[in-house]
């Protein structure tokens, strides 16, 4: 009787372990950098069966970008340029555990966008989507480090590229943005 019973599940398991070994078989093929094998990741539509750990982009970065600002304080004084952005120290649970990451790579993929457009002969950089993204995110900070009544006249930014830990290299400067004003202001 026992013979009987393993031989029943002899299809199913079978079935199984093609299945496990073409699930795998994918999901190592979908990794290449060629991006003719991602052709496998439309039939899993909720991206969760098919993992993707390309651990290189297929150009890597080799620079990082800085956003930094300054204001026009209320009374009229300009202030030194600060980051806007400081991009804390590793830590080891980033390793594991990192959800900050995507604030950078926000900034990074948007600075890039911006970038693309300095390129574009005739284009208005200020009536560009990552202009007005950067532009807001530059205000948040802003107001955010002056509340109340303290509120600064309005705000300049400058986009910075350097080549990260490499400190020889001075970092180029691609965009500075013109002045942006406060609306709610307190002017004397």
């Amino acid at each position: 009787m026992s013979r009987r019973v393993g031989a029943d599940l002899r299809p199913l398991t079978t079935a199984i372990t093609a299945g496990l070994v073409g699930w795998f078989g994918v999901t190592v093929l979908s990794q290449h950098p060629q991006q003719v094998f991602d052709r496998f990741r439309k039939y899993d539509v909720p991206g969760l069966l098919i993992g993707n750990w390309r651990f290189f982009a297929p150009e890597p970065a080799q620079h990082d970008f800085h956003l930094l600002h300054r204001v026009l304080t209320a009374d009229g004084e300009q202030t030194r340029w600060s980051e806007t952005i400081v991009i804390p120290q590793r830590r080891w649970r980033q390793m594991v555990w990192f959800p900050e990451r995507r604030q950078d790579k926000a900034i990074f993929d948007i600075c890039a966008d911006l970038i693309a457009y300095l390129g574009r002969p005739g284009v208005d950089i200020t009536a560009t989507t990552p202009y007005e993204v950067m532009r807001d995110v530059v205000e948040h900070a802003v107001r955010a480090q002056y509340p109340g009544s303290e509120r600064p006249r309005g705000f300049q930014f400058v986009i910075a590229r350097s080549t990260g830990y490499d400190e020889s290299n001075k970092p180029d400067y691609l965009l500075v943005s013109p002045f942006v004003p406060l609306e709610d202001a307190v002017h004397d």
